[in-house]
Protein backbone atom coordinates (compact mmCIF):
# COMPACT_ATOMS: atom_id res chain seq x y z
CA UNK A 1 0.00 0.00 0.00
CA UNK A 2 1.38 3.71 -0.76
CA UNK A 3 1.55 5.51 1.93
CA UNK A 4 -0.24 8.70 1.86
CA UNK A 5 1.21 12.41 1.99
CA UNK A 6 -0.08 15.25 4.48
CA UNK A 7 0.17 17.89 1.86
CA UNK A 8 -3.43 17.18 0.49
CA UNK A 9 -6.25 18.09 2.19
CA UNK A 10 -8.54 18.30 5.34
CA UNK A 11 -12.03 19.27 5.59
CA UNK A 12 -14.46 20.72 8.11
CA UNK A 13 -12.54 18.00 7.78
CA UNK A 14 -8.86 16.72 6.11
CA UNK A 15 -7.98 15.17 3.25
CA UNK A 16 -4.30 13.98 2.87
CA UNK A 17 -3.62 13.04 -1.17
CA UNK A 18 -5.93 11.16 -3.63
CA UNK A 19 -6.61 7.86 -3.16
CA UNK A 20 -4.23 5.51 -5.08
CA UNK A 21 -3.05 1.94 -4.51
CA UNK A 22 -0.99 -0.97 -5.84
CA UNK A 23 -2.44 -2.90 -8.41
CA UNK A 24 -2.40 -6.29 -6.90
CA UNK A 25 -4.72 -4.31 -4.22
CA UNK A 26 -7.94 -3.89 -4.87
CA UNK A 27 -10.06 -1.71 -2.85
CA UNK A 28 -13.22 -1.05 -5.05
CA UNK A 29 -15.08 -3.74 -6.79
CA UNK A 30 -14.98 -3.67 -10.33
CA UNK A 31 -17.88 -1.92 -12.07
CA UNK A 32 -20.92 -3.51 -12.49
CA UNK A 33 -24.27 -2.58 -13.72
CA UNK A 34 -26.33 -1.22 -11.36
CA UNK A 35 -23.41 1.90 -10.30
CA UNK A 36 -25.74 2.77 -7.04
CA UNK A 37 -25.36 -1.12 -5.95
CA UNK A 38 -21.43 -1.11 -6.62
CA UNK A 39 -21.43 2.57 -4.72
CA UNK A 40 -23.17 0.56 -1.47
CA UNK A 41 -20.55 -2.32 -2.43
CA UNK A 42 -17.54 -0.07 -2.35
CA UNK A 43 -18.55 2.22 0.49
CA UNK A 44 -19.39 -0.98 2.67
CA UNK A 45 -15.69 -2.53 2.12
CA UNK A 46 -13.74 1.37 2.45
CA UNK A 47 -15.65 1.75 5.74
CA UNK A 48 -14.54 -1.65 6.96
CA UNK A 49 -10.94 -1.46 6.20
CA UNK A 50 -10.21 2.49 6.80
CA UNK A 51 -13.12 4.03 8.80
CA UNK A 52 -11.48 5.42 12.39
CA UNK A 53 -14.08 3.52 14.60
CA UNK A 54 -14.16 0.54 11.97
CA UNK A 55 -14.44 -1.69 15.15
CA UNK A 56 -17.45 -0.31 16.50
CA UNK A 57 -19.41 -0.20 13.37
CA UNK A 58 -22.59 -2.49 13.94
CA UNK A 59 -23.16 -5.73 12.17
CA UNK A 60 -24.69 -4.92 8.73
CA UNK A 61 -26.03 -6.87 5.35
CA UNK A 62 -25.08 -4.36 2.77
CA UNK A 63 -27.59 -5.67 0.76
CA UNK A 64 -29.94 -3.98 2.70
CA UNK A 65 -29.06 -0.41 1.66
CA UNK A 66 -30.40 1.13 -1.33
CA UNK A 67 -27.74 4.12 -1.29
CA UNK A 68 -24.24 4.44 0.09
CA UNK A 69 -25.35 7.70 1.92
CA UNK A 70 -28.17 5.21 3.82
CA UNK A 71 -25.24 2.62 4.58
CA UNK A 72 -22.94 5.22 6.05
CA UNK A 73 -25.94 6.77 8.46
CA UNK A 74 -26.13 3.29 9.54
CA UNK A 75 -22.51 2.57 10.44
CA UNK A 76 -21.80 6.15 11.75
CA UNK A 77 -19.89 6.09 15.03
CA UNK A 78 -22.11 8.57 17.49
CA UNK A 79 -18.76 11.27 17.53
CA UNK A 80 -19.24 11.20 13.50
CA UNK A 81 -20.67 14.31 12.02
CA UNK A 82 -19.06 14.77 9.06
CA UNK A 83 -18.36 11.26 6.63
CA UNK A 84 -20.29 12.19 3.22
CA UNK A 85 -20.16 11.63 -0.48
CA UNK A 86 -20.36 13.94 -3.27
CA UNK A 87 -20.20 14.07 -6.80
CA UNK A 88 -16.57 13.45 -7.80
CA UNK A 89 -16.34 16.80 -10.06
CA UNK A 90 -18.09 18.78 -7.41
CA UNK A 91 -15.29 17.76 -5.13
CA UNK A 92 -12.40 18.76 -7.23
CA UNK A 93 -13.91 21.65 -8.31
CA UNK A 94 -13.77 22.93 -5.08
CA UNK A 95 -10.58 21.79 -3.48
CA UNK A 96 -8.61 21.95 -5.96
CA UNK A 97 -10.23 24.86 -8.06
CA UNK A 98 -11.65 27.14 -5.30
CA UNK A 99 -14.78 26.86 -7.55
CA UNK A 100 -18.45 26.10 -6.99
CA UNK A 101 -22.16 27.30 -8.32
CA UNK A 102 -24.11 29.46 -6.25
CA UNK A 103 -24.75 32.96 -5.54
CA UNK A 104 -21.48 33.33 -3.45
CA UNK A 105 -22.59 34.62 0.37
CA UNK A 106 -23.07 33.65 4.03
CA UNK A 107 -25.64 35.07 6.42
CA UNK A 108 -26.10 35.13 9.66
CA UNK A 109 -29.13 36.26 11.89
CA UNK A 110 -28.44 39.67 14.05
CA UNK A 111 -29.75 40.64 17.84
CA UNK A 112 -33.13 41.79 15.81
CA UNK A 113 -32.96 38.50 14.05
CA UNK A 114 -32.66 40.57 10.52
CA UNK A 115 -30.85 38.10 7.99
CA UNK A 116 -27.59 39.75 7.25
CA UNK A 117 -24.52 39.28 4.88
CA UNK A 118 -21.76 37.61 6.64
CA UNK A 119 -19.66 37.74 3.95
CA UNK A 120 -19.31 37.93 -0.56
CA UNK A 121 -17.47 36.36 -2.92
CA UNK A 122 -16.06 39.03 -5.34
CA UNK A 123 -16.27 37.05 -8.29
CA UNK A 124 -19.89 35.60 -7.44
CA UNK A 125 -23.07 37.13 -8.46
CA UNK A 126 -23.78 38.65 -5.18
CA UNK A 127 -20.15 39.66 -5.35
CA UNK A 128 -20.24 41.77 -8.74
CA UNK A 129 -23.70 43.45 -7.63
CA UNK A 130 -21.92 44.89 -4.87
CA UNK A 131 -23.15 43.21 -1.61
CA UNK A 132 -21.53 43.27 1.58
CA UNK A 133 -21.05 42.41 4.67
CA UNK A 134 -24.12 43.76 7.39
CA UNK A 135 -26.56 44.17 4.15
CA UNK A 136 -29.72 42.50 4.95
CA UNK A 137 -31.81 40.04 3.21
CA UNK A 138 -35.56 41.15 3.01
CA UNK A 139 -36.92 38.81 1.31
CA UNK A 140 -36.57 35.78 -1.17
CA UNK A 141 -38.98 35.46 -4.25
CA UNK A 142 -41.32 37.72 -2.45
CA UNK A 143 -41.58 35.39 0.86
CA UNK A 144 -40.37 37.41 3.59
CA UNK A 145 -37.00 35.60 5.75
CA UNK A 146 -39.09 34.42 8.76
CA UNK A 147 -41.27 32.73 6.90
CA UNK A 148 -38.96 30.87 4.56
CA UNK A 149 -36.82 29.99 7.84
CA UNK A 150 -39.89 28.63 10.25
CA UNK A 151 -40.63 26.29 7.28
CA UNK A 152 -38.29 24.80 4.79
CA UNK A 153 -35.32 27.07 5.51
CA UNK A 154 -32.87 29.35 3.04
CA UNK A 155 -31.41 25.87 1.48
CA UNK A 156 -34.36 24.60 -0.45
CA UNK A 157 -36.05 28.03 -0.89
CA UNK A 158 -33.41 28.98 -3.25
CA UNK A 159 -33.01 25.10 -4.94
CA UNK A 160 -34.08 26.38 -8.43
CA UNK A 161 -31.24 28.06 -10.61
CA UNK A 162 -33.34 31.57 -10.32
CA UNK A 163 -34.22 33.51 -7.72
CA UNK A 164 -35.14 36.96 -6.48
CA UNK A 165 -33.21 38.72 -3.86
CA UNK A 166 -34.80 41.71 -1.85
CA UNK A 167 -31.81 43.63 -0.29
CA UNK A 168 -31.39 46.54 2.05
CA UNK A 169 -28.15 48.08 1.82
CA UNK A 170 -25.84 49.87 4.75
CA UNK A 171 -27.65 53.09 3.61
CA UNK A 172 -30.78 51.84 3.81
CA UNK A 173 -31.70 51.35 -0.16
CA UNK A 174 -33.75 48.40 -0.76
CA UNK A 175 -32.40 46.39 -3.94
CA UNK A 176 -34.04 43.84 -5.44
CA UNK A 177 -32.36 41.58 -7.68
CA UNK A 178 -33.25 38.17 -10.46
CA UNK A 179 -29.91 36.21 -10.12
CA UNK A 180 -28.76 33.23 -11.74
CA UNK A 181 -26.33 31.03 -9.80
CA UNK A 182 -22.93 30.73 -11.55
CA UNK A 183 -19.38 29.14 -11.30
CA UNK A 184 -17.81 31.12 -8.29
CA UNK A 185 -14.24 31.61 -8.16
CA UNK A 186 -13.40 31.48 -3.89
CA UNK A 187 -11.25 34.21 -2.90
CA UNK A 188 -10.39 32.51 0.14
CA UNK A 189 -8.64 35.41 2.21
CA UNK A 190 -12.02 38.09 2.39
CA UNK A 191 -9.77 40.80 4.28
CA UNK A 192 -6.58 42.18 5.88
CA UNK A 193 -4.82 45.15 7.27
CA UNK A 194 -2.71 46.34 9.56
CA UNK A 195 -3.63 48.47 12.54
CA UNK A 196 -1.65 50.47 14.77
CA UNK A 197 -2.28 49.95 18.45
CA UNK A 198 -0.59 52.44 20.98
CA UNK A 199 2.68 51.35 18.83
CA UNK A 200 2.25 47.90 18.33
CA UNK A 201 1.49 46.65 14.83
CA UNK A 202 -1.41 44.48 14.31
CA UNK A 203 -1.73 42.44 11.27
CA UNK A 204 -6.01 41.22 10.88
CA UNK A 205 -6.51 38.43 8.34
CA UNK A 206 -9.84 37.17 7.73
CA UNK A 207 -9.02 33.61 5.82
CA UNK A 208 -12.13 31.26 4.74
CA UNK A 209 -11.03 28.17 3.27
CA UNK A 210 -7.92 26.41 2.41
CA UNK A 211 -7.72 25.81 -0.82
CA UNK A 212 -5.28 24.76 -3.49
CA UNK A 213 -5.40 28.15 -4.79
CA UNK A 214 -4.88 29.88 -0.91
CA UNK A 215 -1.21 29.75 -1.09
CA UNK A 216 -1.00 32.05 -3.47
CA UNK A 217 -2.98 34.42 -2.02
CA UNK A 218 -1.25 33.89 1.70
CA UNK A 219 2.39 34.51 0.18
CA UNK A 220 2.18 38.36 -0.52
CA UNK A 221 0.18 39.38 2.45
CA UNK A 222 2.79 37.46 4.88
CA UNK A 223 5.25 39.41 3.31
CA UNK A 224 3.54 42.23 3.71
CA UNK A 225 3.11 41.98 7.38
CA UNK A 226 7.01 39.98 7.76
CA UNK A 227 8.24 43.52 5.63
CA UNK A 228 5.82 45.73 8.28
CA UNK A 229 7.29 44.03 11.22
CA UNK A 230 4.02 42.95 13.16
CA UNK A 231 4.12 42.15 16.56
CA UNK A 232 0.93 40.79 16.57
CA UNK A 233 -1.63 38.81 14.28
CA UNK A 234 -5.39 38.07 14.84
CA UNK A 235 -6.29 35.90 12.65
CA UNK A 236 -10.04 35.74 11.56
CA UNK A 237 -11.36 32.02 11.04
CA UNK A 238 -15.15 32.59 12.18
CA UNK A 239 -16.85 30.71 8.83
CA UNK A 240 -13.84 28.79 8.20
CA UNK A 241 -14.61 25.23 7.86
CA UNK A 242 -10.97 23.73 7.01
CA UNK A 243 -9.28 22.55 3.70
CA UNK A 244 -6.24 21.85 2.97
CA UNK A 245 -3.82 20.26 5.43
CA UNK A 246 -0.40 21.62 3.70
CA UNK A 247 -2.25 25.60 3.54
CA UNK A 248 -2.82 24.47 7.40
CA UNK A 249 0.94 23.89 7.85
CA UNK A 250 2.09 26.76 5.45
CA UNK A 251 0.14 29.52 7.42
CA UNK A 252 0.99 28.38 11.00
CA UNK A 253 4.80 27.79 9.82
CA UNK A 254 4.73 31.74 8.53
CA UNK A 255 2.96 32.36 12.28
CA UNK A 256 5.27 30.30 14.50
CA UNK A 257 8.59 31.07 12.51
CA UNK A 258 11.81 29.73 13.48
CA UNK A 259 10.29 28.67 17.18
CA UNK A 260 8.81 25.61 15.79
CA UNK A 261 11.51 24.72 13.58
CA UNK A 262 12.31 20.72 13.06
CA UNK A 263 9.02 20.67 15.06
CA UNK A 264 5.89 18.48 14.53
CA UNK A 265 2.90 20.36 13.42
CA UNK A 266 0.64 17.62 13.35
CA UNK A 267 0.43 13.41 14.16
CA UNK A 268 -2.00 11.66 11.67
CA UNK A 269 -3.28 8.36 14.05
CA UNK A 270 -5.25 6.25 11.94
CA UNK A 271 -7.39 2.66 12.36
CA UNK A 272 -5.38 -0.83 13.61
CA UNK A 273 -5.95 -1.91 10.41
CA UNK A 274 -3.73 0.93 8.70
CA UNK A 275 -0.94 1.62 11.36
CA UNK A 276 2.01 1.96 7.89
CA UNK A 277 -0.01 5.31 7.27
CA UNK A 278 0.49 6.76 10.79
CA UNK A 279 3.38 9.64 10.33
CA UNK A 280 4.15 12.77 11.39
CA UNK A 281 4.05 16.35 9.60
CA UNK A 282 7.08 18.88 10.35
CA UNK A 283 6.95 22.30 9.92
CA UNK A 284 8.53 23.60 6.68
CA UNK A 285 10.86 26.59 6.13
CA UNK A 286 8.67 29.45 6.58
CA UNK A 287 8.96 31.72 3.47
CA UNK A 288 7.86 34.76 5.66
CA UNK A 289 8.40 33.95 9.18
CA UNK A 290 6.42 36.23 12.21
CA UNK A 291 8.66 34.52 14.94
CA UNK A 292 5.61 35.79 17.31
CA UNK A 293 4.95 35.26 20.85
CA UNK A 294 1.05 34.51 20.64
CA UNK A 295 -1.54 34.14 18.73
CA UNK A 296 -5.50 35.52 18.96
CA UNK A 297 -7.79 33.80 17.22
CA UNK A 298 -11.54 35.23 16.24
CA UNK A 299 -13.52 31.68 16.27
CA UNK A 300 -16.95 30.81 16.16
CA UNK A 301 -18.78 27.15 15.36
CA UNK A 302 -18.27 27.15 11.99
CA UNK A 303 -14.35 27.23 12.65
CA UNK A 304 -13.68 23.55 12.03
CA UNK A 305 -10.81 20.77 10.60
CA UNK A 306 -8.04 22.83 9.37
CA UNK A 307 -9.07 25.86 11.33
CA UNK A 308 -8.64 24.49 14.65
CA UNK A 309 -5.52 22.19 13.08
CA UNK A 310 -3.91 25.40 13.45
CA UNK A 311 -4.89 26.61 16.60
CA UNK A 312 -3.99 23.39 18.28
CA UNK A 313 -0.95 22.96 15.74
CA UNK A 314 0.53 26.15 17.45
CA UNK A 315 -0.37 25.93 20.82
CA UNK A 316 2.64 24.02 21.74
CA UNK A 317 5.03 26.98 20.33
CA UNK A 318 2.96 30.21 21.71
CA UNK A 319 0.31 31.01 23.56
CA UNK A 320 -3.42 31.33 21.74
CA UNK A 321 -5.93 33.52 22.81
CA UNK A 322 -9.25 32.55 21.30
CA UNK A 323 -11.84 35.18 20.92
CA UNK A 324 -15.43 34.25 19.84
CA UNK A 325 -17.39 31.15 20.34
CA UNK A 326 -16.13 27.51 20.83
CA UNK A 327 -14.73 26.23 17.58
CA UNK A 328 -16.89 23.51 16.00
CA UNK A 329 -14.51 20.73 17.49
CA UNK A 330 -13.11 18.20 14.48
CA UNK A 331 -9.57 16.47 15.43
CA UNK A 332 -10.19 13.90 12.80
CA UNK A 333 -9.74 13.69 9.41
CA UNK A 334 -11.12 12.20 5.85
CA UNK A 335 -9.63 11.92 2.35
CA UNK A 336 -11.48 10.88 -1.19
CA UNK A 337 -11.57 7.51 -2.45
CA UNK A 338 -12.86 8.02 -5.93
CA UNK A 339 -15.20 5.70 -7.49
CA UNK A 340 -17.98 5.37 -10.33
CA UNK A 341 -17.92 9.43 -10.67
CA UNK A 342 -18.03 10.28 -7.25
CA UNK A 343 -15.68 10.77 -3.84
CA UNK A 344 -16.10 8.93 -0.58
CA UNK A 345 -15.32 10.62 2.68
CA UNK A 346 -15.08 7.95 5.81
CA UNK A 347 -13.41 9.43 8.68
CA UNK A 348 -10.02 7.71 8.17
CA UNK A 349 -7.86 9.37 11.12
CA UNK A 350 -7.79 11.52 14.16
CA UNK A 351 -5.00 14.13 14.71
CA UNK A 352 -2.87 15.40 17.39
CA UNK A 353 0.14 17.95 18.02
CA UNK A 354 3.45 18.01 19.15
CA UNK A 355 2.55 17.64 22.25
CA UNK A 356 -0.13 14.58 21.36
CA UNK A 357 -2.86 16.72 22.03
CA UNK A 358 -6.00 16.17 20.21
CA UNK A 359 -9.60 14.38 21.09
CA UNK A 360 -10.82 18.18 21.29
CA UNK A 361 -14.44 17.27 19.81
CA UNK A 362 -16.08 19.52 21.63
CA UNK A 363 -14.30 22.29 20.32
CA UNK A 364 -11.70 25.14 21.98
CA UNK A 365 -13.38 27.09 23.94
CA UNK A 366 -12.65 30.78 23.80
CA UNK A 367 -11.13 32.83 26.34
CA UNK A 368 -13.93 35.40 25.56
CA UNK A 369 -16.97 34.63 24.39
CA UNK A 370 -18.36 37.69 21.87
CA UNK A 371 -21.48 36.88 19.62
CA UNK A 372 -20.55 37.67 16.14
CA UNK A 373 -21.39 41.34 14.61
CA UNK A 374 -22.39 41.20 11.80
CA UNK A 375 -23.90 44.95 11.79
CA UNK A 376 -20.13 46.25 10.95
CA UNK A 377 -17.70 45.01 8.19
CA UNK A 378 -14.54 43.64 8.59
CA UNK A 379 -11.86 45.43 9.45
CA UNK A 380 -14.40 47.69 11.10
CA UNK A 381 -12.60 48.29 14.94
CA UNK A 382 -15.78 48.90 15.86
CA UNK A 383 -16.50 45.18 14.71
CA UNK A 384 -17.10 43.40 18.06
CA UNK A 385 -15.15 40.61 17.98
CA UNK A 386 -12.25 42.26 16.11
CA UNK A 387 -12.52 45.50 18.70
CA UNK A 388 -12.26 42.70 21.37
CA UNK A 389 -8.79 41.60 20.02
CA UNK A 390 -7.78 45.05 19.66
CA UNK A 391 -8.66 45.85 23.57
CA UNK A 392 -6.71 42.80 24.67
CA UNK A 393 -3.68 43.51 22.84
CA UNK A 394 -3.83 47.24 24.15
CA UNK A 395 -4.74 46.70 27.79
CA UNK A 396 -3.95 43.15 28.63
CA UNK A 397 -7.53 42.11 29.76
CA UNK A 398 -10.76 41.40 27.85
CA UNK A 399 -14.03 44.53 27.42
CA UNK A 400 -17.12 44.09 29.76
CA UNK A 401 -16.44 40.78 32.22
CA UNK A 402 -16.48 38.56 28.06
CA UNK A 403 -14.07 35.77 29.75
CA UNK A 404 -15.64 32.14 29.81
CA UNK A 405 -19.17 33.41 29.12
CA UNK A 406 -21.22 30.65 28.14
CA UNK A 407 -22.97 31.59 24.27
CA UNK A 408 -26.52 31.65 24.04
CA UNK A 409 -27.85 28.96 21.27
CA UNK A 410 -28.99 30.95 18.02
CA UNK A 411 -32.99 30.38 17.10
CA UNK A 412 -32.35 29.45 13.70
CA UNK A 413 -29.42 27.62 12.88
CA UNK A 414 -27.72 27.29 9.15
CA UNK A 415 -28.49 24.03 7.90
CA UNK A 416 -26.00 22.54 6.27
CA UNK A 417 -24.61 18.76 6.14
CA UNK A 418 -21.99 16.88 4.48
CA UNK A 419 -20.51 18.59 1.50
CA UNK A 420 -22.33 21.76 1.75
CA UNK A 421 -20.83 22.21 5.36
CA UNK A 422 -17.78 22.13 3.48
CA UNK A 423 -18.08 24.21 0.97
CA UNK A 424 -19.83 27.37 3.90
CA UNK A 425 -21.98 29.37 1.85
CA UNK A 426 -24.58 29.47 -0.96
Amino acid sequence: MLKFKYNWIVTLLIVPLLWSCQEDEEVVTPPITDIEVSLVDTTFQIMREWYLWNAEMPNVNPDDFETADALIDALRNPLDKWSYIEEEEAYDNFFNNAQYEGYGFRWGLDEQDQLRIAFTYRDSPFGKLGVDRSWIINKINGKSMSSILANDGVTKEIAESTNTFELIDDQGNIITETLTKATIGINTVLHHQIFDVSGTKVGYLVFNSFLATSIDELKPIFQEFNQAGIDELVLDLRYNGGGRVNVAEYMAANIAGNRASGRNFIEYIFNELQPEQNQDVTFNQPDYPLDLDRLIAITSKSTASASELVINGLAPFMDVVVIGENTHGKPVGSFPFKFGGYAINPISFKIANDNGEGEYFRGFAPDAFVPDDLAHKFGDPLEARLQEALYFIENGLFLNGTARLEPSVAKHQIEWTGFRREIGAY
